[in-house]
């Protein structure tokens, strides 16, 4: 398939006959349509052409055309198709290279065309970009590939050519398999079509209608438990937001009349109505995506490692040439100098040592999205967290019980239970878990004996005859229970505390919070060991609570109070001083996690934006693997990089023999060839 017309969030695509003949034109249409970021498709069966709308803030050409090939599985019968010729080919070369010299010498040409023709077919981006390259006077890989493979068919070596080929197609493959893992959208945070709102009609009728039909200036409503999905300001209603996507606190954003409010949040309790501001693209969820796109083109500039020796490579093969056919005016010769290419050898050995590494962290659960994170990683020299759900846990949990005099803490657990069993709030759902834990029953609360205090916290009437207050200081103070002090002596900053008393009299204390996740210091405290030099928080969290965190882990440099584009202004200022990595796990994390040199997505809760965003995925909650990744990423170059030298030295070893004449094309062949399956046997055995 190929693009015969393109505008901003509008693609022609052409179809193939073959590529698209097993679907019906409506199934094309439905698939299509499956492609994140795409709201609308339609196919002629007559031209085989499909119209594709989509929203270009989201995705981009690249992005449609590669989701499209997997979706109609295009990508994997072309693929399996070419491994056929590349097969055929190779056992047509052996047959060929064997009986040749038993065929008249008229047959022996038109049978060597064919085979490289199905060369050409097996890769002809190689011979294309090659031809190009060496036009313009900037010969590439893929020139000294080209040239390695016209030059086996000049000296009547199919063989060599057909394995080149092939090994020249594998590396390729590996590269464009780790790329593609890299471009998977999160469908359902990115396609709004179709979504249903609450409208507020001018007679003040409320309806439900399509989310694209809301224009700026609408009034909508949200209930609890909905997601926010425009930006907007509250004109009547009041409710607890959860901000966590945005701003990474967990605690919940009371919001009144003349408040702001922000595509992403949710309502966790009470209802809002809100004039719609900004919509669509437009609103700061979007913002943070179309972060991530500038971001993707800001990397796709860098180059592998094995790209770039291999490109320095290329003029030694040439220049070698010339000089042989200089010295031994023997044409042959020199175009067995160019059989032995630096190319395969470089680029196979640091494909296979990387594949391998990839795989070994696949099998633990951890994705690894293709080669440049491994080669950055092993150099990374500051890393960056973020707090909420990265260095802590990302959601609060009873610490401590502490009760009155004569109190047993289940008398008090059961007390609390009573009260908070109606309540979403995240301190609340705390709770309720550690009620369940230590198997207290607790009594029904009718919702008329509920009163919720917003800011202060709860009553709950009926309890024994009681009253129960669970909340803040200030609520105590209202209930006129004051005096705590026998209970609890106030110790740290970012404590959550939840004051419990029936009536006017004290029940107990019960302390939350947001606990460091297991193993972080120790995680720390390797990456030290193993150089790192700086050590970052970046949190959307109040001061206090992320100095706290930051000396329980001996983090030195913090910034808080952030959002999201701060946080990828930080990353941008600090890679001009040396390689970063950022390791977070929320939508206001993606953004600095794309831009980082390597981004790090950790938690088996992180957000679908930060998953995409992400270099690394470690979808379990063990820190440690970060630690870990980047020893075996700086053992993967170290390995890379003493491939190369072999590669060098046997190779230029090689060529000297060649300019001697002391060996023939073929035993170049097999020296280069036997070196390149040395260093790629070497990579799996050191890095399994």
């Amino acid at each position: 398939m190929r693009i015969i017309h393109e505008l901003p969030g509008r693609l022609r695509i052409q179809f193939f006959g073959l590529e698209v003949q097993r679907y019906l034109p409506a199934s094309i249409e439905a698939i299509s349509r499956s492609v994140p970021a795409v709201y609308s498709a339609n196919y002629s069966p007559m031209t085989h052409r499909l119209l594709v709308y989509y929203e270009p803030q989201l995705a981009k050409t690249s992005d449609i055309m590669q989701g499209l090939g997997e979706c109609l599985d295009i990508t994997r019968r072309l693929l399996y198709r070419r491994i056929r010729v590349g097969v055929a080919t190779l056992a047509s070369a052996i047959v060929m290279d064997h009986y040749r010299f038993w065929l008249p010498y008229q047959w022996q040409w038109p049978l060597l065309i064919s085979n490289l023709a199905a060369n050409v077919y097996l890769n002809p981006v190689v011979f294309r970009r090659g031809i190009a390259q060496l036009l313009k006077g900037q010969p590439s890989a893929d020139s000294l590939t080209m040239t390695s493979i016209l030059a086996a068919f000049l000296t009547k070596q199919p063989i060599t050519a057909t394995t080149v080929m092939i090994m020249s197609n594998i590396s390729d493959g590996i590269e464009a398999m780790t790329d593609a893992q890299s471009h998977v959208y999160l469908e359902s945070s990115l396609k709004t079509v179709g979504q249903k709102v609450h409208l507020v009609a001018h007679n003040g009728e409320i309806k439900d209608v399509a989310l694209n039909k809301i224009k700026p200036g609408d009034i909508l409503h949200f209930y609890t438990g909905e997601k926010i999905v425009v930006d907007g300001t509250v004109t009547d209603g009041t409710a607890s937001i959860n901000e966590a996507g945005i701003t990474g606190e967990f605690d919940l954003a009371r919001k009144t009349v003349g408040a702001d409010v922000y595509a992403s949040t949710v309502v966790e309790q009470g209802q809002l109505e809100v004039r719609s501001t900004k919509l669509g693209t437009q609103t700061e969820e979007a913002a943070i995506y179309r972060l991530l796109q500038e971001a993707d083109h800001n990397k796709s500039e860098l180059q592998k490692t094995a790209d770039k020796l291999a490109q320095r490579m290329v003029p030694i093969s040439f220049f070698a040439a010339g000089m042989t056919y200089l010295l031994t005016q023997n044409i042959m010769t020199a175009v067995g100098v160019l059989v032995v290419d630096f190319v395969c050898g470089v680029k196979l050995s640091s494909e296979i040592a990387i594949l391998t590494t990839l795989n070994h962290y696949n099998r633990r659960g951890v994705l690894i999205k293709g080669g440049r994170s491994i080669e950055n990683a092993a150099s990374i020299k500051e890393v960056i967290f973020d707090k909420t759900g990265t260095l802590t846990t990302g959601k609060p949990t009873v610490q401590q019980i502490l009760t009155a005099p004569g109190i047993d803490s289940k008398d008090l657990l059961a007390a609390v239970g009573y009260g908070e069993q109606h309540v979403v709030h995240p301190l609340s759902r705390a709770i309720m878990t550690a009620v369940r834990e230590h198997s207290v029953p607790v009594a029904p609360l009718a919702i008329e004996d509920e009163e919720v205090l917003t800011g202060y916290g709860i009553l709950a009437h009926q309890y024994h005859g009681q009253t129960i207050a669970i909340g803040s200081d200030k609520l105590m103070a209202q209930v006129g229970a004051n005096d705590f002090s026998t209970i609890y002596q106030p110790r740290s900053i970012h404590e959550r505390v939840i004051y419990v008393a029936a009536n006017d009299r004290p029940l107990g204390v019960i302390i939350l919070n947001d606990s460091i996740r297991q193993r972080m210091a120790q995680t720390i405290d390797d990456l030290r060991r193993l150089g790192v030099e700086k050590i970052t928080m970046l949190t959307g969290d109040k001061a206090p609570v992320a100095q706290a965190v930051a000396r329980e882990l001996h983090i030195d440099n913090v910034q808080s109070g952030l959002l999201p584009q701060d946080k990828v202004t930080y990353v941008q200022k600090a890679q001009s001083r040396a390689s970063v990595m950022m390791v977070g796990d929320g939508l206001n994390d993606a953004a600095a996690l794309k831009w980082s040199d390597v981004g790090v997505t950790l938690g088996s809760q992180a957000s679908g934006a930060a998953k995409n965003a992400c270099d690394i995925l470690i979808q379990g909650d063990h820190p440690e693997i970060i630690s870990e990744i980047m020893a075996s990423s700086q053992q993967t170059m170290r390995i890379i990089k003493q491939n190369y030298r072999v590669v060098f030295a046997v190779n230029t070893s090689a060529i000297g023999l060649n300019i001697s004449g002391k060996i023939h094309p073929i035993m170049s062949a097999v020296i280069h060839n036997g070196t390149t399956i040395g260093v790629i046997l070497r990579s799996i055995l050191q890095l399994r």
